[in-house]
């Protein structure tokens, strides 16, 4: 049998910095070349159009897996809480031996 153990604290404190850095995040592009007829410049407008709606895209997954991931781990956190409490409410080990 394999155990597998999380350290509650350092996981939660790794998801705070990770929504910190996604709300650090300012996917908004810069405002566009205007003036300019050279076909390099509509390219990059597009391309900074591009990067931008790439940069949301990403941050809306970001948050959408650091919730996830938060509360797999709260509920992870609420079943070792459940089954220390049956395993030293079943006399200790005996529970696991059967």
């Amino acid at each position: 049998m394999t155990e597998v153990k999380i350290v509650y604290a350092d996981v939660e404190n790794q998801l705070k910095e990770m929504t910190a850095a996604n709300e650090g995040l300012n996917p908004t592009k810069e405002s566009p070349i205007e003036g300019n007829v050279l076909d390099v410049v509509d390219k990059l407008n597009e391309l900074s159009t591009n990067l931008e709606t790439l940069l949301t895209k990403y941050q809306n997954l970001l948050n959408e897996n650091i919730l996830t991931t938060t509360s797999s781990v709260e509920f992870m956190k609420e079943t070792d809480e459940t089954l220390s409490t049956g395993i030293k409410g079943s006399g200790g080990y005996r529970m696991l031996a059967q």
